[in-house]
């Protein structure tokens, strides 16, 4: 499997997902046009989100299911929640950091937000020891609120331990069965088969898959407009959980997600994983390494998808739609710009790296 724009094009047809916004180039003096003489793609989204704006908001995510209502839930006051959540399966990598990083962003402009750390999953689904998950949990808490999380605006929690959340998780599996979860394992599944990450859906994997699903249940279930925030290859999670809330007579309808591109992997993986040693930049490599890995990566493709620098580049809070659309025409063209930009890319990554906590 290859995250490139064919994929990202077909899951959009697929599930009926909307852009997040048209297409931008570059005219000759510098200025954004969009393609298609200005006109807004089918399904293109042209609504704010809190304060962010749509030219804003498409650096950051690619496609959404119900999020639209959500803003309108948002701009008239009713009580709604952003929620995401990581793996502790180690130490972070960029795409773990720059899915932590929208969250923050996210609170920064105004939106309350619930950041999961999946203690549970990791320990179910993983099986990693509950010691070393409790450790990592931990670090992850610590390092969240390095990063500017302020948890007298929002939620930082752990699965371990709350109560309310397993037993809605409890009440949920009464609405779902095994095809529900074997069809919404996630796109990359066979590739972590191919890793040895896993060899087939074990109970333990259908819990975590069940109890991520509460944790974005529950939030409905407390007559709450909710928003999940993804990586693209988890986005059959989101509608597993509006299936069973529906089945369950929530109200589904309120429950949407936005998701985002993935981060190419190094060494030509589709992603960058905790699961597979080598295929990312983590917070556990010294920062010459960081700057020799990236310094190393030839970016020769002609997709801007699979491009991992310029997806990182997008992914930084203050990257905004026009310097994107900036750096996506330096990239094209090459030269001294993109140079200076993979630079200061390295840099920024190492400062951020550098809040991770040390055991």
């Amino acid at each position: 499997m290859k995250f490139d724009s064919a994929y990202y094009d077909d899951v959009i047809a697929s599930h009926n997902y909307e852009r997040i916004a048209p297409e931008a180039t570059l005219a000759a003096n510098g200025s954004v046009i969009l393609e298609a003489d200005a006109e807004p793609a089918l399904g293109a989204i042209d609504f704010p989100l809190a304060d962010l704006s749509p030219d804003d908001l498409r650096t950051k995510w690619m496609c959404h299911t119900g999020a639209r209502a959500f803003a309108t839930a948002v701009a008239s006051g009713k009580p709604a929640t952003v929620t995401t959540g990581v793996g502790l399966g180690g130490p972070p990598h960029a795409g773990t950091v720059f899915q932590l990083l929208r969250a923050v962003t996210l609170q920064q402009h105004g939106l309350h937000v619930q950041i999961v750390l999946g203690d549970l999953d990791s320990y179910n689904a993983r099986r990693t020891p509950l010691a070393e998950v409790r450790r990592l949990a931990d670090q992850y808490e610590e390092f969240v609120r390095r990063l500017g999380f302020d948890e007298q605006c929002g939620v930082l929690r752990r699965q371990e331990g709350n109560t309310d959340v397993l037993a809605t998780a409890f009440l949920l599996s009464r609405h779902l069965d095994d095809a529900d979860f074997s069809w919404a394992e996630e796109d990359l599944s066979g590739l972590y088969r191919n890793h040895g990450v896993f060899d087939h859906l074990t109970y333990g994997m259908k819990q975590a898959t069940l109890l991520m699903a509460a944790d974005f249940v529950h939030l409905l279930a407390q007559d709450r407009h909710v928003l999940v925030s993804l990586g693209v290859d988890e986005h059959k999670y989101v509608a597993l959980a509006r299936r069973g809330a529906e089945r369950w007579g929530l109200p589904a309808d309120r429950l949407s997600g936005i998701y985002t591109k993935m981060i190419p992997g190094l060494g030509g993986l589709p992603k960058m994983s905790k699961s597979i040693p080598g295929s990312g930049i983590t917070a556990a490599l010294p920062p010459d390494d960081i700057r020799a890995l990236l310094a190393a990566d030839t970016d020769s493709g002609s997709d801007d998808d699979t491009s991992a620098l310029l997806q990182m580049f997008a992914c930084l809070p203050e990257t905004g739609g026009h310097a994107y659309d900036l750096a996506t025409e330096a990239r094209r063209t090459g030269g001294h710009r993109w140079r200076e930009l993979r630079e200061e890319l390295t840099e920024r990554l190492i400062g951020i790296f550098s809040l991770w906590p040390q055991p």
